[in-house]
């Protein structure tokens, strides 16, 4: 998967005998995508050849709690807790020939973070994760007619960040800040007893969160596949034959693209953060893929 831009000329800080260069940083290079996979470089816009990314906030996660009361109780106790939508604020600079430039260039940032649908945004140094948002404002202060400022803030309303690509593509990730360990981590298994490295800071939830996890399995047989850390497992009650293939897509159980939940005992598999322990039974010759994003609170 194609991130970001593949220039051999991107912007960046002037070095000795770049006299043309006016930069005196190297600029963030930001993409964006609608659906995760395909991706569009600030970089690669040239309407938008003079404008640079200088920072953008890396803010704490927000924590709305629910109260109630209990009768004649003292106080409230905490019903739950959950992580709220945040603001991510981007800071640009642009220089530009005049104020219709200004303008222009405005105009084609806001068209540029302005979409229809939520999308995902990535930064080059962001640590191999992504944010699904929504352009919230835009705003420019001018200092003549030379050069703008532009702060943008996008709504992160998952409240969480994840990784740009899923367990199963790791070494494609750019994986610094990701917490992959020193050892090979593997996603793909033949044995019936394995372990599922979830190395993001939050647990894996189809069921409450809504989080994708794909796990594949083809074999024979009437599988039993439990996760011992968390105390999930699902069992295919429908005997799976050579060339079958199992699928768990979030709580959708599917048997050779078709949906099965009839065919199952409508169990449910989620993982913890760090390790966790799998066991496949009633099952030969297996081949097992587990498929995820990892999340993390920033």
């Amino acid at each position: 998967m194609q991130v970001f831009s593949e220039r051999t000329d991107k912007p960046h800080a002037y070095l000795f005998g770049e006299y043309t260069n006016p930069l005196s940083f190297d600029p963030i290079e930001l993409a964006l995508s609608e659906d995760g996979k395909t991706w569009q470089s600030i970089f690669d816009n040239s309407n938008l050849s003079n404008v640079y990314l200088t920072d953008f906030d890396w803010l704490p996660p927000v924590i709305a709690d629910t109260y109630r009361t209990a009768g004649t109780r003292d106080g409230q106790e905490l019903a739950n807790s959950r992580l709220d939508q945040r603001d991510l604020v981007l800071r640009f600079i642009a220089y530009c020939h005049g104020d219709a430039d200004e303008k222009l260039t405005f105009q084609s940032l806001s068209n540029f973070l302005i979409r229809r649908h939520n999308y995902w945004v990535a930064f080059d140094n962001g640590g191999g994760r992504m944010y699904h948002v929504r352009e919230k404002t835009i705003t420019a202060e001018y200092y003549g007619d030379k050069m703008m400022m532009i702060t943008v803030t996008l709504n992160n309303f998952t409240g969480v960040a994840q990784s740009i690509m899923p367990s199963t593509h790791i070494n494609e990730m750019p994986n610094i800040g990701l917490g992959l360990p020193t050892d090979t981590v593997n996603y793909v298994f033949s044995t019936p007893e394995f372990d599922v490295n979830n190395i993001g800071e939050l647990p894996i939830d189809p069921l409450v969160q809504g989080d994708y996890l794909d796990i594949t399995l083809t074999g024979t047989g009437s599988p039993t596949i439990a996760n011992t850390t968390t105390g999930d497992a699902i069992t295919c009650t429908r005997p799976l034959t050579t060339g079958d293939t199992f699928n768990l897509i979030g709580v959708n159980p599917q048997i050779n693209g078709q949906a099965a939940g009839i065919n199952t005992d409508n169990g449910i598999i989620r993982l913890a953060s760090g390790n966790n322990h799998f066991k496949i039974t009633g099952c030969q010759d297996l081949n097992c893929t587990v498929s995820f994003y990892f999340k993390y609170l920033n």
